[in-house]
């Protein structure tokens, strides 16, 4: 019996992982080019503040590879410039929501309605963060206990979170696809065998039965359970085919994809630098609601 497991489990492993391979390297190449010719130089430049802002924002959080972590000294970067809390929300939420790499591994993966989906949730759910911060720093500036722009250039450590300021020398392609492979692989190929493993051990309709397929439980436990997860970029894909085919729906699925990827505990702790504690409660409970509002609306195509 536990030999037929074993093999089950890398049986579906590697068939994952054969499947998704070559977009796999193709999104990390990709991303290397963008990293490497798109400067931070342009978010300092134009992205100082009001809606037009907050739309690049968005758009440059979503070619920008790296994860929260990662792009959280770029975010410093845009307030010490300047930038209004708007733009600095949507570039904080679009940025590990959509990338290069997850956008071509979620076609591979779960299909182009969940990658088009989840473009359109990370350039409009950073433009609609990004007004709710804009309207509070403008109409309540009392409300947000704000912290000084003066504040340290790097929030925290490891690979991908240095300052853009403190890079030596330009960039070059292929150091930077080696470190998105090794930052991103041991995070992806966890991700795969989390999934093969849940595919194996969970019997088939076990969500459905107990929880529906995309009833209101079913919503409401996606979120509950992805908002609060700590997924590293890429991981959440796997994670969300396997659940698709232990019986969870489109919809409910879809709100677990944008909540265990969007934030976590980490992001929200490194968040409360830039936008103050009250602000961080207003982005977790926006969060929520978020997730939750556009996994209906999936689920309704």
């Amino acid at each position: 019996m536990f030999m037929s497991y074993i093999y089950a489990f890398l049986k579906e492993f590697f068939y994952l992982t054969w499947m998704v391979l070559p977009y796999f390297l193709g999104g990390a190449a990709f991303g290397a080019a963008l990293d490497v010719f798109v400067k931070p130089e342009f978010a300092l430049k134009h992205l100082r503040g009001g809606w037009l802002s907050m739309a690049k924002a968005s758009i440059l959080g979503m070619i920008m590879p790296g994860c929260s972590c990662a792009t959280m000294p770029m975010a410093a970067g845009l307030r010490r410039k300047g930038a209004d809390l708007g733009t600095v929300t949507s570039f904080l939420l679009a940025s590990p929501l959509a990338s290069p790499q997850t956008l071509i591994l979620t076609f591979a993966v779960l299909g182009w309605k969940f990658a088009a989906a989840r473009a359109l949730a990370a350039f409009f759910g950073g433009l609609m963060i990004g007004s709710v911060f804009l309207w509070l720093e403008r109409s309540k500036p009392g409300f947000l206990d704000i912290p000084s722009p003066a504040m340290e250039k790097k929030y925290c450590s490891g690979s991908g979170c240095s300052g853009g300021d403190e890079d030596e020398g330009p960039k070059k392609f292929w150091p930077v696809f080696i470190d998105i492979l090794t930052d991103l692989a041991k995070y992806f190929m966890l991700g795969m065998a989390i999934a093969s493993m849940l595919t194996v051990l969970i019997p088939p309709g076990a969500i459905a039965r107990y929880i529906g397929s995309s009833g209101p439980l079913a919503y409401i436990s996606a979120v509950l359970v992805g908002v609060p997860l700590y997924v590293c970029e890429g991981e959440e894909i796997p994670l969300t085919l396997s659940l698709m085919k232990l019986g969870l729906g489109h919809g409910p699925a879809f709100a677990f994809l944008l909540g265990s990827v969007g934030t976590c505990i980490p992001t929200m702790i490194m968040s409360q630098k830039l936008i103050g504690r009250r602000g961080l409660l207003v982005y977790a409970i926006w969060w929520v609601a978020f997730a939750f509002t556009a996994g209906l609306l999936f689920g309704l195509f």
